[in-house]
């Protein structure tokens, strides 16, 4: 026997091979426990042959009589070849079982650590960016290849960069895909145990740098038959691995993918006023903050704004000075809403809450957990959740945000010192929630948090970004951040939206492409200007005559060609897309922001893109939809180069392009005039065409005109047709458009 990480190896020789699904396999020593991994025959990972002991806990002594091969079959992934092992702390009072599943039927291979005697007195200055053990852990400081990693509060430190500089921790990728120029893609996350899993960096005793995967090194005590798994996901292409990665999760807790148009603050026009709002924490010419939001919505109906919701932030209900204080009472200021916690505003809300102070007014009556060095508590308890959204439903709550979540996990011992607070705290929450049918968003989450959303049904999006106010630069990080939040079926949200660019003494940048951002990104979208500036022309470019929003099918994420033409410097450009499918045909939504130099965008080089032939028109061109390029399999269509500009107030070179494919007969169908999502499905049901007729079949509020644009077969030219949708007393009012190559009508 020998002392070993789980997997440490000098020279690994020749042992078992664990045939794998699409060209990935493992290979296994039997002396001393180490691995590696190959992909299409190339050695992609392996275990380090040396380590740093301050990595993890204990040094680990393999049994190496413990091996053992076997195979079986997991419900979600299917069959699988494996591969066991156990480790004996020193002095035997823990003992670890590391099992390796290769499986043969998808591209997975998963690393499971199991406790079958717990491991106790593990007290000690350890951090979270550490692990208790190393399952897997991998020699990284040779590797040409690259890494995206998800980071950070609001996930706003993702980011791309060499794989052998991968520095670990809570701050630089948990979870974290790993890619070669090819865009041969392999994503390593938790499966499991997401609130206490991390991702370590640490050089070896020989200088090279390792990759370690676990439970997070301040882990006090870990109970008896506690397990936990790495999965590594493979794929070709870095959106379809990630989403590859994402299914598996969600198969695991069985929540589906959420639908935005079921969900009703994803679906509708709302009124923000969290930070960056106009009113937030101020309400300049008002008494108080209930008469000025009640003069934002007359304003709002005066002028036909059709705002469907409000959003209350974090100034209103009783807190211990402010956020990072806590929650001491969930009840209106009296100062800020003088008719307290009743239905005076007379709207649907999303409700809110940031952290809870060790010393709230419930902690007697419900079950908390404390940490009395920072005075911080978390509920975990259902009935406390049950209550409080009781009393949020009572006056139209729909959505309830948790916001500071960053905070609590990063600052305080709550989710970091035990193996369940965190996972009770928030299944209690999602528990309540799906029983009184509210939504959540969670709000300042980290990655984990994102990965944890899998297991609680009720949250539909989470912030994906730093809070603007002002600072466009930090939306930069939304194209690889909402990647993440996709993949396990939820909306990424951004910041409020201003609509005028001065409001007050304050002047913002040019605020239409802050509001094409929002509205692509998927979360809710929320303008937050002051009575009098809410920007119709701007809004209604969002949504229809009723306030429900014109969505694209899926969040704008990083093209495949953004990594590729990046890879070298490892600086991929923001090039971002979204899409619409309807009847198999799929418009894509192009947004490129401060590039340096023209971008090609090629059809074929887009996974999320079916077709190969599309008109391409800029949406912010005075042009608009009157001047088309073509872009097919073999011609680019060159993204324009859009470099910061450097003026003052600040914000971001930016260009959006809506893309059209070619359809049945010759014919395309532009879309919509005057909207963001062109080809909203949620207002385009159908598009059929042959040589001689294009037929649509539209939706929309009873008599609200809608114009559409489009080219007939063996045409460059744009034409277009207005049609009113008729009298009717539903929702949705259904209308037909003809056209022929001579004429449109509409029924």
């Amino acid at each position: 026997m020998r002392l070993s990480t789980l997997g440490t190896v000098i020279g690994i020789a020749v042992g078992h091979e664990l045939k794998g699904y699409g060209g990935v396999s493992l290979n296994f020593n039997d002396t001393n426990a180490g691995y590696s991994i190959q992909v299409d025959g190339d050695k992609w990972f392996e275990s380090p042959a040396d380590y740093s002991p301050g990595g993890w806990r204990k040094p680990l002594i393999l049994n190496a009589k413990s091996i053992s091969y076997g195979s079986g079959t997991d419900k979600n992934m299917g069959n699988y070849n494996s591969v066991s092992a156990q480790h004996l702390a020193d002095g035997a009072d823990w003992m670890l079982e590391a099992t390796i599943k290769v499986f043969t039927e998808q591209s997975f291979v998963a690393f499971t650590s199991c406790y079958p005697k717990g491991a106790m007195n593990l007290q000690g200055a350890w951090s979270v960016d550490e692990v208790v053990s190393a399952f897997p852990a991998f020699s990284v400081g040779s590797s040409t290849k690259n890494y995206l990693g998800w980071a950070g509060n609001q996930l706003s430190l993702t980011a791309v960069g060499k794989w052998a500089e991968f520095f670990g921790g809570e701050q630089s990728g948990i979870p974290v895909l790993v890619h070669d120029q090819n865009l041969r893609s392999v994503m390593i996350g938790p499966y499991d145990n997401f609130l206490t899993s991390v991702h370590a960096s640490r050089n070896g005793t020989s200088g090279t740098k390792i990759f370690a995967a676990g439970i997070k090194g301040s882990i006090s005590v870990i109970p008896e038959n506690f397990c936990h798994t790495t999965l590594m996901g493979f794929g070709q292409g870095v959106n379809s691995t990630l989403v590859s990665f994402g299914d598996q999760l969600l198969k695991r807790s069985g929540k589906e993918r959420v639908d935005a148009k079921k969900d009703f603050v994803l679906s509708q026009l709302g009124y923000w006023t969290d930070h960056g709002a106009y009113y937030y924490h101020q309400h300049p010419n008002f008494s108080n903050a209930e008469a000025a939001l009640l003069a934002v919505k007359a304003d709002a109906k005066n002028r036909s704004i059709p705002i469907q919701y409000f959003q209350w932030d974090d100034w209103w209900y009783l807190q211990y000075k402010g956020d990072t204080g806590g929650l001491i009472e969930w009840q209106p200021k009296p100062q800020i809403f003088p008719s307290g916690m009743t239905k005076w505003l007379d709207m649907p809300l999303s409700l809110y809450v940031a952290e809870y102070n060790r010393y709230n007014i419930y902690v007697n009556d419900y079950k908390f957990a404390f940490d009395d060095k920072t005075n911080h508590s978390l509920p975990v308890d259902k009935q406390f959740y049950l209550d409080m959204f009781k009393n949020g439903t009572d006056i139209g709550m729909k959505m309830f945000e948790q916001d500071f979540l960053s905070g609590i996990n990063e600052y305080t011992s709550l989710t970091n010192n035990d193996t369940h607070t965190g996972d009770d705290w928030l299944n209690a929450m999602g528990d309540a929630a799906k029983e009184l049918g509210v939504t959540l968003q969670y709000c300042m989450m980290h990655p984990v948090h994102t990965l944890k959303s899998t297991e609680v049904y009720q949250v539909t999006n989470g912030r994906a970004s730093q809070d603007a106010i002002g600072q466009p630069a930090r939306h930069l990080v939304l194209g690889m951040s909402s990647m993440l939040q996709y993949s396990v079926g939820i909306w990424p949200s951004a910041d409020n939206v201003w609509t005028s660019a001065v409001e007050g003494t304050q002047t913002r940048a040019p605020p239409l492409y802050t509001n094409i951002i929002a509205l692509l990104v998927g979360g809710p979208y929320g303008p937050s200007d002051e009575v009098g500036k809410l920007n119709k022309t701007t809004i209604m470019q969002t949504c229809r005559d009723d306030g429900l929003l014109l969505r694209a099918d899926k969040p704008v994420t990083m093209v495949e060609s953004a990594f590729r033409t990046g890879f070298v410097d490892a600086k991929p450009p923001a090039v971002w897309s979204a899409y619409s499918e309807i009847d198999g045909y799929r418009w894509g939504y192009i947004v490129g922001l401060d590039l340096s130099v023209d971008h090609p965008l090629l059809s074929s080089d887009i996974n999320d893109f079916k077709n190969s032939t599309y008109r391409v028109f800029s949406y912010l061109s005075s042009e608009g939809m009157k001047q088309t390029t073509e872009m097919n399999a073999g011609t680019p269509f060159m993204i324009p180069a859009c470099p910061e500009p450097g003026t003052q107030p600040p914000q971001l070179g930016h260009g959006y392009h809506v893309a059209a494919p070619l359809l049945n007969g010759g014919w395309y169908f532009l879309g919509e005039v005057g909207k963001i999502v062109s080809a909203s499905t949620v207002r385009v049901k159908s598009v059929a065409s042959d040589a001689a007729t294009l037929t649509l079949q539209m939706e929309g509020v009873s008599n609200e005109v809608v114009q559409i644009g489009f080219i007939k077969p063996s045409s460059t030219s744009t034409s277009f047709f207005s049609c009113p949708t008729p009298t009717c007393s539903l929702k949705s009012c259904p209308v037909t458009i003809a056209c022929s190559l001579s004429q449109c009508s509409c029924k």
